[in-house]
């Protein structure tokens, strides 16, 4: 031992089975070492799960519909085109890239008289069996409401007008359109839900008939043969009109409302005219069912104002607003909105190829979603994928062809005095009011939503002009004045009157 250097030699230190040492220090560092890889292995399944789901999703939206398979309400349409019965759901779900919801199976005659038998009985009054309207596609015939001579009116061969009407069935708004103004386009369309039943009045629905029975939905296809008129065309719809009831506070009443998925019923509505209508007309107009139209003034237009090519120019045109969109970017309000062939075929492109499916709200994409608005997704489809831009459509004088209200009330809409509410925002300033607000030759007057008031309309500019009751009640009303000489002189410039 001499010459070496004694040294304390340190206490053994515990030593686990793994011959690591108990430090609590160590410890502590392989504990949060654990942790750390065990977020990053969770974080890289949970990227892969995202990835794959997304990549599934893709394929769903861009898949054709070989291998699909629709459920609406209370039946399934398989790939081979059979109705399998759902009775447990109201609902609409339907995953399906076309825009027309496929005709259920052929059945024998056998069948189809079983199949009226039993469901006669259960037939809402609202949508009883009823004959066809004449015209119902390519309208000739004469109206027989009217003294007017329609045989005098300038034609426009070349310029044929294709209506589409945004429907719910109510055969009292149909019958009212197709007896007035409907019957003066080329061709009217009522793109229809699918689901069926409920008396509307507005945007409110009762499901309570006039005995006081309780009414449901069905799918079209479960009424009896020609319950409806060959000129309604029903569109598959993922999202039903139905909504839950709600109450309201101003009247303390529980309300069935109506629930407005417009945008995609819009969209498919559209790609199926472009499938199936394209060829019948130069012009397609959007009109909503409490819109007045004049398919004539439209026509006039068109042609003796605009002078427009409707197969090789874009046209996107109606009354434009800019007060609602993003950053207000100018879009056609819903009224009446029109465009040239030309814009349907490139728009009904855009509309099969956009994504599909979205839950969230306005997000300022051109796509398929819940509750969207169809005028501003409309014209930003329109600008961002086409770069067309909504056109206005007033007359030299700068007077809307197309109002927003009634006509009325439109009429005495003062811009010096009541200052630049959202109605003239973004107008120009040399643009019309109070009586020189609407257009002579008007296109479309709006929220006439009862069928006796489009009856009314019809006798007031197209009626005969002596012993005309509805003629001369237009003094009697509010603003009946200034509304007295507006309508006489429509009639003066669509040469009704002398």
């Amino acid at each position: 031992f001499s010459g070496t250097t004694m040294t304390a030699r340190p206490p053994p230190t515990n030593r686990n089975f793994s011959g690591t040492t108990n430090n609590p220090r160590n410890n502590r560092h392989n504990l949060i070492h654990i942790f750390i890889f065990t977020l990053l292995f969770l974080s890289v399944g949970l990227l892969c799960s995202a990835i794959y789901l997304s990549k599934q999703l893709d394929l769903n939206d861009n898949a054709l519909s070989s291998s699909t398979q629709i459920r609406l309400g209370a039946a399934k349409i398989n790939d081979n085109n059979n109705v399998l019965p759902n009775i447990k759901n109201r609902g609409v779900e339907i995953k399906e890239r076309t825009a027309v919801i496929r005709a259920p199976p052929p059945t024998t005659k056998d069948d189809d008289k079983k199949k009226v038998q039993q469901s006669t009985a259960n037939v809402p009054k609202a949508t009883a069996k009823i004959a066809p309207l004449p015209n119902d596609n390519i309208n000739s015939s004469p109206l027989t409401n009217t003294a007017t001579d329609f045989s005098n009116f300038k034609q426009y061969p070349h310029d044929r007008l294709y209506c589409m009407i945004p429907f719910i069935w109510n055969r009292p708004t149909y019958s009212a359109i197709m007896s007035t103004w409907g019957q003066r386009c080329d061709t009217i369309h009522f793109l229809t839900d699918a689901m069926v039943g409920g008396e509307l009045n507005g945007d409110h629905i009762s499901f309570t008939n006039n005995n006081g029975e309780e009414e449901t939905t069905k799918p079209y296809w479960e009424y009896p043969p020609d319950t409806f008129p060959s000129n309604v065309k029903f569109i598959n719809m993922t999202r039903t009109w139905e909504c839950p009831p709600t109450y309201n506070k101003r009247t303390g009443r529980t309300e069935q409302k109506v629930c407005r998925h417009i945008w995609e019923k819009m969209w498919r509505s559209w790609v199926y005219v472009d499938e199936h209508h394209k060829n019948d007309a130069e012009w397609f107009c959007k009109i909503d069912y409490d819109t007045f139209f004049f398919p004539d003034n439209f026509k006039y237009y068109v042609r003796d104002v605009k002078d427009w090519d409707p197969v090789g120019e874009h046209h996107y045109f109606g009354h434009v607003i800019q007060h609602r969109s993003r950053k207000d970017a100018p879009m056609v309000v819903g009224a009446s909105a029109c465009w040239s062939r030309k814009t349907l075929g490139d728009i009904a492109q855009v509309y099969r190829e956009m994504p599909k499916g979205s839950k969230k709200g306005e997000r300022g994409k051109c796509e398929d979603r819940a509750h969207a608005t169809e005028e501003v997704t409309t014209s930003m489809c329109l600008r961002e994928h086409l770069k067309i831009e909504p056109e206005a459509a007033r007359d030299d004088q700068m007077r809307e062809y197309i109002t927003i209200d009634r006509y009325p009330l439109v009429l005495t809409w003062n811009r010096t005095e009541q200052g630049e509410w959202w109605f003239w925002k973004g107008k120009p300033k040399d643009a019309g009011q109070m009586e020189n607000t609407i257009a002579r030759r008007p296109i479309g007057i709006h929220k006439y939503k009862k069928p006796e008031e489009i009856l009314t309309l019809w006798e007031e500019f197209y009626g005969p002009r002596s012993g005309n009751e509805a003629l001369e009640k237009v003094g009697k009303q509010r603003h009946g004045e200034v509304a007295k000489r507006f309508v006489e002189e429509v009639r003066k410039e669509m040469g009704i009157d002398p």
